[in-house]
């Protein structure tokens, strides 16, 4: 006999309550960087984690990251790095156009000198400029598959690898990003498929951060894709990508839904945050006392742990027989009946989950 919504629903709300009933209510804390052997129990814990005592900058460096000058001093004439601008501060996000339609507005991306990018951003501005080109652009697994990093010349100062998080992984950093902003920059929910280590340089950095499971909670629709370009007036509009675009997944508030205890961390320069693959996260920054918002990030591929990843994909199946029409249908897109990952499947029985999302597949 067919279960109704309404029970349905109710189970669902269960499954909320028994994971706040364990799950503890804010972000661990450790006073000092963890071993290995504490970093991989960590990781099996899947649980926000502030670190405090860990420097991602090679030894012997000492340099102001709060100001301009540090920045442009290291990079000095090099290559021109890759700038998001838009008139809101919202890169990839959702935007209602006057027609009632949404779409998913990417950046317009421009290129220009590391000083004249901060000079930009430090000065007066109608536009939200914002290094974030998260492609690895100081560190990638892969060098030779793409053009060399825009900031290979931080590589003198920036460690290649967290080595706790690389010993617990197994693996080296799938990316290492620099990201350097202002106040005028907020990241909107979405999620990743990486283990992040996130490390604050200067400024503060406030996460909003939702479970996995408070994630069926998310209103999370597909919309086509824009770009910002400018306009005959100079100003800033999105303008549809041209065909084949495909449609993007994406959450288009910006407020956690009543029902869910979103976990808020504010790191503060120095600080680290270990942040679970999958958990969602919204980011707002402020600048420190040179004007500029910086962070530096590594990425690991996270390995999919086959139950978490069954009983999460059968949550999804539930939330949507029960109408909630905004949990993405985990069937969707399968590549066979069976609705197996051998794709993903690695001789060894390990399963990545940095396959199973492509973005060029996500009109990214």
């Amino acid at each position: 006999m067919a279960l109704d919504t309404s029970t349905l629903e109710a189970h669902l709300e269960d499954l909320t309550t028994d994971y706040y009933d364990l799950q503890f209510p804010s972000a661990f804390k450790l006073n000092e960087p963890p071993s290995a052997l504490e970093a991989l129990r960590m990781i099996s814990k899947s649980h926000p984690t502030v670190i405090r005592g860990y420097s991602p900058l090679c030894e012997g460096v000492d340099h102001d990251w709060r100001m301009p000058a540090t920045y442009t001093k290291l990079h000095g004439n090099m290559t021109e790095v890759t700038i998001a601008i838009t008139d809101d501060g919202l890169a990839d996000s959702v935007r209602t156009l006057g027609s009632g339609d949404t779409t998913f507005v990417k950046p317009l991306e421009e290129r220009m000198s590391m000083a004249t990018f901060l000079s930009k951003l430090t000065t007066t501005s109608d536009e939200a400029l914002y290094l974030q080109s998260q492609d690895g652009n100081i560190y990638r697994s892969q060098p030779g598959m793409r053009n060399e990093p825009d900031l290979v010349s931080f590589q003198q100062v920036v460690e290649r690898d967290v080595p706790w998080m690389r010993d617990a992984m197994g693996c080296t950093a799938e990316a290492v990003n620099l990201w350097i902003g202002n106040n005028r920059s907020t990241t909107s929910f979405h999620h990743d498929p990486y283990e992040n280590v996130y490390h604050v340089l200067s400024g503060i950095k406030r996460f909003t951060l939702l479970s996995p499971i408070e994630g069926l909670c998310l209103e999370q629709h597909f919309h086509p894709p824009s770009t910002l370009v400018r306009g005959a007036d100079g100003k800033l509009q999105p303008e549809r990508d041209p065909e084949p675009a495909h449609p993007v997944p994406w959450v288009q508030s910006l407020i956690p839904p009543g029902e869910v205890r979103p976990l808020i961390v504010e790191l503060e320069e120095g600080d680290t945050l270990y942040l679970p693959a999958d958990w969602w996260h919204k980011v707002e920054q402020e600048e420190g006392s040179g004007g500029l918002a910086v962070a530096v990030n590594y990425w690991y591929t996270s390995e999919l742990r086959p139950e978490r990843y069954a009983l999460l994909r059968f949550a999804q199946r539930v939330a949507r027989s029960a109408g909630r029409e905004g949990v993405l249908d985990p069937d969707a897109g399968m590549d066979d009946d069976n609705g197996d990952i051998d794709d993903v499947m690695f001789s060894d029985g390990s399963v990545t989950s940095g396959d199973e999302w492509d973005p060029a597949e996500w009109g990214r």
